[in-house]
């Protein structure tokens, strides 16, 4: 990886399933509002078809701004996630964004009725996809924090609970919606007739605030710990837990849909985690079959089957390979 001081960035990676064998070349280049994705030398314009290419799960100290800041980055972080394992999220969730910005538009602009309802109307089946595919995946994800969870030792501590973006309206929405449809029924179209609904109630403050009040754009992923807002009542140290948490429940979810384990990244992994609290990480690691790179400044105790490098100034010095 090299950056320069403009801001401009290149980043290559050599990816390959087993040791030896051919695999396949990534490259970026960004700089300004330039992107520009490589596949084995040859340019790729289909940013779902590069990012499909390879999967990493990350954890690192800025990531406890999932928890601290607000729903928007609990949004993409989630979206992210869904679209990993699903590339058509992506693609959804540009298609709403340009919608959203078109309609909102119109509002600011005290547009036509019609064409407020006509792109909202474009808006209401985008929404549903990506509202199903995000409540489906969270459904899924649950599973594996709940087993996870048991073996870190919190228990069923934390929780996630999926809140409908809708002004004005009571928060659990979609967990209330989607868990009480009846058997054969389709989730997209009762969203759809729900924000279709919520949308008619809307429409005046619409007008009056100029930006749409329904729709995912809005939507929560709640953390709770111990029953309350992990903001409040988790500390640092159990906040850094919870997201070690759902990025190993992520990593598992990936695995079980796509059939192949990403790469997993923890960076800074000793601060503010007792012994204790690292030993179970890096066994829990060691069940899942991915490759899984450490960093922290503290040798851990438990090494087994890893591979140990020390870095100097950004430069590695010297590799130990464990038994």
């Amino acid at each position: 990886m090299t950056r320069g001081e403009s801001g401009e960035m290149y980043l290559r990676g050599d990816f390959s399933q087993e040791e030896g064998k051919k695999g396949v070349r990534l490259e970026a280049a960004i700089g300004g509002m330039s992107r520009k994705y490589k596949v084995n030398g040859v340019e790729e314009v289909d940013l779902v078809s590069y990012l499909d290419r390879v999967h990493a799960v990350i954890f690192f100290p800025e990531s406890l701004r999932f928890v601290k800041e607000g729903p928007h980055l609990r949004r993409v972080a989630f979206d992210r996630a869904v679209a990993a394992e699903e590339g058509r999220h992506l693609v959804d969730s540009r298609e709403y964004a340009r919608l959203l910005v078109e309609r909102n538009r119109i509002l600011k602009q005290r547009g036509d009725s019609d064409m407020i309802d006509v792109w909202g109307e474009r808006l209401l089946d985008v929404a549903a996809r990506i509202i199903v595919r995000r409540y489906t995946y969270l459904k899924t994800l649950r599973q594996y924090i709940t087993a996870i969870g048991e073996r870190m030792g919190t228990g069923p501590l934390l929780e996630i609970r999926y809140l409908g973006g809708v002004a004005g309206r009571a928060a659990g929405d979609w967990e209330v919606v989607l868990n009480e449809l009846q058997s054969g029924a389709d989730p997209a179209k009762e969203i759809i007739k729900f924000l279709g609904e919520a949308a008619g109630h809307l429409r005046n403050k619409e007008r009056e605030r100029g930006r749409t009040l329904w729709g995912p754009h809005l939507d929560e992923f709640e953390l709770r710990w111990g029953g309350m807002s992990a903001k409040e009542a988790a500390s640092q140290g159990e906040q850094r837990v919870l997201m070690i948490i759902l990025a190993m429940a992520a990593a598992e979810s990936y695995t079980k849909k796509r059939g192949d384990e990403p790469i997993v990244l923890l960076d800074d992994l000793s601060s503010e985690l007792d012994e204790q609290r690292r030993r179970m990480v890096l066994e829990y690691l060691g069940t899942m079959g991915a490759q899984v790179f450490v960093t922290s400044t503290e040798k851990p105790k438990s090494t087994k089957g890893a591979g140990i490098y020390l870095v100097n100034s950004g430069k590695i010095s010297s590799k130990k390979a464990q038994g």
